[in-house]
This record gives structure tokens, C-alpha cells and sequence, in this order.
């Protein structure tokens, strides 16, 4: 598990070396495609988003907390942005949100009374990331075809949900964590001042949820299933590659 988790950084971290060189590579070559015509303006952008995986740590309070680890895949959010873009288009800065929410349920096998019983479980969180981000239009951009690089920070909010039967937690708390991230992507033109727009970013946002049952049994086929009252934390970490599609227009 820790040599996966020292791949990924890796990864990332060639990633990010890779998008800083075609920067600095990207400075030297004379830009002469970009439109000088407009050195101020304001773009809206809606987009969707899938990210591959993610993650519950659930021994955040242990020494390997990487012990009892559950992996999810394909998460899927929406959400916009608004861009401000200067020198007619060569760099912007742009605020973003979004909203990525992931569920799934299972049955869980319980001994009651020397019988089996088979628990529906469901299980999942809700991520709002707020960011500020940075891009680089490469030189050899146009008009209508234009190549970025970007980077920026966050902070992520969240919390995790989870109910065995009709019995939900109650989040008892759900501080907010903080990131970076690097990016890449494309926009091309389709109408006059409108633009698709393909991206990939890397980021790593994770967050603590405490959860707890409010009562200490529920009722399930007529067997008594015993639940925990204590508050338990579980590290949400949504670690993989995000991929968003969007529509973006200038105003």
C-alpha cells in the first residue's frame, strides 16, 4: 500500500515538473497567434467533472493509518467557474466550485442469535471544493484553439454519510482541508465567444468527517442489530485524476 502511495506522488510530482518546464520552455517561444484586441475580459464556464477514485481512511487516529483503507471509484460533480482573462487572453485567474457526491450501497452479513441476517449498509460523502487558479496560455494558442497550463489552492468541504438500515450518522464534526493543484487543458471555439472546453487536473483533497449513531440498536427484519454510539472519524481522500468538459462564454 505505501509503495502505491509513493507511486502516485511520484506521478504527480513528474506531472507538475513536466507543466513547469513547458512554462519555462513556453516563454521562449514569441507569441503571435493571440488576439491583442481585448486586454480585459470576463469569462463563465459550467462544467462536469469525473474524478477516478477516492478513498476512507478509517484508522485516522492510529499510528498506520493506512491499515483499514476502503477504495471507491468513479465520482462524478458539477459545477462553474468565473474567469478573468488579461493581456488579450494570454494569462487569467479564475475562482471555481463544484459539487462531487458519491453512494453506494451493500449488504453486510450479521450473526444475530446464531442466524444470519444481511444488513443493507449505504455509504458514501459529499465534496464542495472551492479554488483559485492560475493559467498560462501556450504561445502558439489561437483564436479559436487555445492550450493552457494552470495551478492554484483550495479549500475542500465535506462530509461523509452513512446508515445501516434506516439508521443514519449524525456528522458530529467535518473540518475542512486545504490543497494544491496543477492542470492542463484545451479550449476550442464552436459559436462567437463560446468555447468547449476539455481539462485535466491533479489534486489530492482530503477532509475529516466524525460521525456517530444517535441510538444504539436498529431494527432490521425483525433482528436487533447493535450499533456503535461513540463518534468515529473517517479521513475522506478523493486522490485521483479529475477530468471536467465544460462550456465556457466570454462576456
Amino acid at each position: 500500500m505505501r509503495v502505491w502511495l509513493r507511486g502516485q506522488k511520484s506521478i504527480r510530482l513528474s506531472l507538475f515538473s513536466t507543466a513547469v518546464f513547458l512554462c519555462i520552455a513556453a516563454e521562449c517561444v514569441p507569441a503571435q497567434t493571440m488576439s491583442p484586441s481585448a486586454p480585459f475580459s470576463i469569462s463563465v464556464v459550467v462544467k462536469g467533472s469525473y474524478t477516478t477514485s477516492a478513498r476512507f481512511l478509517y484508522n485516522v487516529d492510529r499510528p498506520d493509518q493506512y491499515l483499514n483503507t476502503k477504495y471507491f471509484s468513479s465520482i462524478f460533480g458539477f459545477g462553474g467557474s468565473i474567469r478573468a482573462n488579461f493581456g488579450g487572453g494570454d494569462i487569467a485567474i479564475a475562482v471555481s466550485t463544484e459539487k462531487l457526491k458519491f453512494a453506494e450501497s451493500s449488504l453486510v452479513q450479521y450473526i444475530i442469535g446464531g442466524s444470519e441476517v444481511f444488513v443493507p449498509v449505504d455509504e458514501g460523502f459529499v465534496l464542495y471544493p472551492v479554488e483559485v487558479s492560475g493559467y498560462f496560455f501556450l504561445p502558439f494558442s489561437t483564436d479559436n484553439f487555445r492550450v493552457y497550463l494552470g495551478g492554484g489552492f483550495g479549500a475542500y468541504f465535506g462530509e461523509r454519510y452513512y446508515s445501516i438500515g434506516m439508521e443514519s450518522t449524525h456528522v458530529e464534526n467535518s473540518p475542512s482541508g486545504y490543497g494544491i493543484h496543477v492542470l492542463t487543458g484545451v479550449e476550442v471555439e464552436v459559436f462567437s465567444k463560446v468555447m468547449l472546453q476539455g481539462e485535466l487536473k491533479f489534486r489530492d483533497p482530503q477532509f475529516d468527517s466524525v460521525n456517530k449513531f444517535q441510538h444504539s440498536s436498529t431494527l432490521i427484519n425483525g433482528s436487533v442489530i447493535p450499533l456503535t454510539t461513540a463518534p468515529v472519524t473517517t479521513r475522506v481522500n478523493v486522490n485521483g485524476i479529475t477530468y471536467t468538459f465544460g462550456v465556457a462564454y466570454t462576456l
